[in-house]
């Protein structure tokens, strides 16, 4: 006989006798392995995912784009402008002045002869010459009442109206230009890819009632996917090139806008009401709106509720009120003052460090800032703030798409036996072509701690 024993399992030290316990069966003698492991069916996040991407919720409006990846619109801003006197002007004393406006051509001074003017110490003029000198223009102005003028290098400007002398001919006329607004779409995706056994493995976590972990993931993922069209509608920068396929195209979100062309305001450390309503104030001088929603980091949410905590009441007249308002499924809490309603609202990505760090050197510290946003329309109609998303030529969405690549395996039940590619797996496709409209930026603002 050639056997030779290489293993013989009855004689091996790993199945020697483990030994026993005299007594009951209770939870010293039975090892926590031999139990069926009580694991939840769900899992708990640590932090708020979004899963209802706040800031385009607010928005509520949506509008095509088709056959193209920019659009545009056209904004007009103030038909009239202030001026200063200028060094070099003269006979400022007497009633008959020139004055000149530097570092102006007539086409940008937007005066025209017979316009009356009005200095800042109250004295009135009507323009009667206007002259082209290379860089600057002169203005001949007689005194309205014929009082000699009383005006300095640096006096303050404007124009009222205009007079006419009797049987007076045809004037010049004015044409005010409009600035074009161009923004474009950007392409975003993620994808969730997932091999065959992983797919039909059960796990002891569900979603949906489904113990496959590719669920989860796929949901995992499709909320990351809003937070990424979210953050881009808020922060987007517009880049430099144009859609290829060797560059990168971007518009600008909402706050690039606001903090450059909007009603930008600091506070030192806390906010107090009077940092509030200067805000106000400034947000009536530059818009027409009555309500607007304000988007607050936790600390200035905080804040706000310290310094409007008391009702501030002269004789029979309610200045400032601060009360609770649902809406939206939003805890809203809403301030009046100069007859504008502000609703106050906290926004969670502001807090996010993994969103909006703390500045170490430079830069704004969201949780202590907030946004101010109108959500109203311009005098035509138009919606000052609105989601571009692109159409196909079959007059798809492409605001949001789900699409699956099959390999050998899918996430879709009663799959055919035709395949996309041959990988043992699926891969599902996630994919986004967005933009965002944001009018007249003066309508919106940003207080921020400085």
């Amino acid at each position: 006989m050639a056997y030779t024993e290489i293993v013989n399992p009855i004689e091996s030290s790993a199945y020697n006798f483990e030994g026993s316990n005299i007594g009951a069966i209770n939870s010293t003698y039975v090892f926590s392995a031999l139990q069926k492991p009580d694991i939840s069916d769900y899992i708990t996040y640590r932090f708020p995912q979004y899963s209802i991407t706040t800031l385009l919720g607010r928005i509520g409006r949506k509008d095509p784009v088709v056959g193209n990846d920019q659009w545009s619109w056209f904004e007009k801003g103030l038909f009239r402008k202030p001026y200063n006197v200028g060094a070099g002007s003269s006979n400022l004393t007497a009633a008959t002045a020139t004055i000149k406006v530097l570092l102006a051509t007539t086409i940008n001074v937007n005066l025209l002869v017979n316009d009356v003017i009005r200095f800042e110490n109250g004295q009135f003029g009507v323009v009667t010459v206007i002259a082209d000198n290379a860089a600057n223009v002169d203005l001949t102005v007689i005194s309205l009442d014929g009082a000699v003028f009383a005006l300095v290098a640096g006096d303050a400007f404007s124009h009222m109206y205009n007079l006419q002398k009797e049987y007076s001919d045809s004037g010049n006329g004015r044409v005010w230009k409009e600035e074009t607004i161009t923004e474009k779409m950007a392409i975003m995706r993620r994808n969730i890819i997932c091999t065959t056994t992983q797919a039909s493995n059960i796990k002891w976590v569900k979603k949906d009632g489904k113990p496959y972990y590719y669920y989860i993931n796929e949901w995992e993922t499709m909320q990351e996917f809003a937070m990424d069209r979210e953050m881009y509608v808020l922060t987007g920068k517009q880049s430099a090139d144009d859609l290829s396929t060797s560059t990168y195209q971007g518009g600008n979100g909402i706050l690039p806008r606001v903090l450059s062309e909007g009603v930008y305001g600091t506070f030192s450390t806390s906010v107090a009401e009077s940092d509030l309503q200067e805000q106000i104030r400034l947000m009536s001088v530059n818009s027409e709106g009555n309500e607007f929603t304000v988007l607050c980091g936790s600390k200035f949410l905080r804040d706000s509720q310290r310094a409007l905590k008391d009702y501030f009441v002269g004789g029979s007249v309610k200045y400032g009120e601060f009360s609770g308002k649902p809406m939206v499924g939003i805890n809203v809490q809403q301030y009046t003052f100069m007859g504008k309603i502000i609703n106050l609202v906290h926004y969670m990505p502001f807090d996010n460090p993994s969103l909006f760090p703390t500045p170490v050197r430079t830069g704004i510290d969201w949780s202590n800032g907030s946004l101010w946003l109108n959500m109203g329309n311009d005098p035509q109609g138009n919606p000052l703030i609105q989601l571009k998303y692109k159409k196909d030529m079959l007059g798809n969405s492409l605001e949001f798409s789900r699409t699956i690549q099959e390999g050998i395996s899918s996430p879709e039940a009663g799959a055919g036996v035709r395949r996309a590619n041959g990988k043992d797996g699926f891969t599902v496709d996630l994919y986004t072509s967005i933009g965002v409209e944001l009018r007249a930026p003066n309508n919106h603002g940003a207080l921020v701690v400085a």
